[in-house]
């Protein structure tokens, strides 16, 4: 009887992906451990090895369509072994000394016990040899494999291989292209047409003062502290919302559940992918401790090592577009968040103050919210009291 693979827990219960690529056809022979599948997980692509060596007999769910975790993946049929004297008579497995699995590109070292197939498969697709990092870079640009040449071990095409084929075409083919969309776009996409579609969505701007809080950054910083400009926000935030929880109340039927934790998201953006990392339990943290998780976390995107439960569970989002010069947008809601605040850049410019001039620096956030959930009176008390705290920062620095 064959065995029935099913998605395992690579994130948690009732999350949806779907099937980015298939490395083995049906009919092809899988080795344990071996890289088999591509699933796409909130933002995150994660790769799915065998769990046994034999035939794939039947891909249940090819590529592109949704799966769930313990959802049936395909069927295997296992290789029979004879065991006689004590001793399989089965070749036993060539253990290499050392294999990495990628992660958006990104590498990380597996167990050195891992067993591979001494034929080097190199994750064909027909006679393509590429590695999973080339194939997923190659699908996003919409180049064909079979044009480009492979300069890895035994003719293998590596990411770099189709970065410089994808240079060498731009510069002799000005023609029109068709690219198809990463799976992060096709996520993403989806989910911020489900979040217009569902939710009453209206923004609110304010611009700030946010010259003492400046102040105080620079004397963090001569002290060594780790925390910079945008953990100072986080850090009001948090405190502004543990006043104003209705910020984070979400809708269940007839009623409204207002979550007892703040588990803060904040945006990172990689490359032209944005990723929505999390802080749990942010309200518990001092800042010093909010700037060592949040840097954790960014360098986790960065490197492509994110663990799909990271990006889960947020109560309430940041997203930051001060950094490309940009004063005021409208930030979307993240599906299930009732709000969201846009921070933009700071700008320097003269204040008349009791009949002198001082040069002052502003901040402009822009707070999208639900109208089913919050009106605009409490929304307003949020960025007000907002205000207060990043224009008087030193309740802040208390634990």
């Amino acid at each position: 009887m064959p065995y029935e693979f099913r998605m395992p827990n690579v994130a948690s219960n009732g999350i949806e992906g779907f099937v980015v690529n298939w490395f083995k056809d049906e009919g092809q022979p899988v080795q344990a451990d071996e890289l088999l599948l591509e699933v796409q997980f909130e933002k995150v692509v994660v790769e799915i090895q065998a769990p046994v060596s034999g035939i794939l007999t039947k891909i249940l769910c090819p590529q592109g369509h949704v799966v769930k975790v313990g959802q049936p993946l395909c069927l295997i049929e296992e290789e029979a072994t004879e065991v006689a004297g004590g001793s399989e008579s089965a070749t036993p497995p060539v253990y290499a000394p050392e294999e990495t699995t990628h992660i958006h590109g990104e590498t990380e070292q597996r167990s050195q016990s891992t067993p591979v197939d001494t034929q080097d498969p190199g994750n064909r697709t027909g006679d393509v040899r590429a590695t999973p990092a080339a194939r997923k870079l190659a699908r996003e640009l919409g180049i064909s494999l079979e044009a480009v040449p492979g300069t890895g071990p035994s003719g293998r095409i590596t990411e770099e291989d189709v970065k410089k084929f994808a240079q060498r075409s731009e510069k002799t083919d000005l023609k029109a292209k068709r690219v198809p969309l990463t799976p992060t776009q096709r996520l993403v996409g989806a989910r911020m047409l489900q979040s217009l579609r569902e939710t009453a969505q209206f923004t609110l701007g304010r611009e700030i003062d946010v010259s003492a809080l400046i102040k105080v950054r620079m004397e963090l910083r001569q002290k060594g502290s780790p925390a910079n400009m945008t953990d100072l926000i986080h850090k009001a935030v948090v405190r502004a919302i543990l006043e104003n929880p209705e910020m984070q109340a979400i809708i269940d039927g007839d009623d409204m559940i207002l979550p007892a934790e703040v588990h803060l998201g904040f945006a990172v953006a990689r490359g032209d992918e944005l990723l929505v990392p999390v802080i749990k339990n942010a309200h518990r943290l001092n800042l010093n401790e909010m700037a060592v998780e949040r840097r954790r976390l960014t360098d986790a995107v960065l490197q492509g090592i994110i663990k799909p439960e990271e990006l889960q569970g947020g109560t309430f989002t940041i997203t930051n577009l001060g950094t490309y010069g940009i004063d005021f947008f409208t930030p979307v809601l993240y599906p299930k968040q009732s709000a969201i605040l846009g921070i933009g850049r700071i700008v320097e410019r003269p204040v008349l103050e009791n009949g002198n001039v001082r040069s002052a620096q502003f901040m402009t956030l822009s707070l999208t919210v639900d109208h089913q959930v919050i009106n605009g009176a409490p929304a307003a008390r949020f960025l007000t009291r907002l205000a207060e705290l990043l224009s008087q920062p030193e309740a802040l620095l208390e634990s």
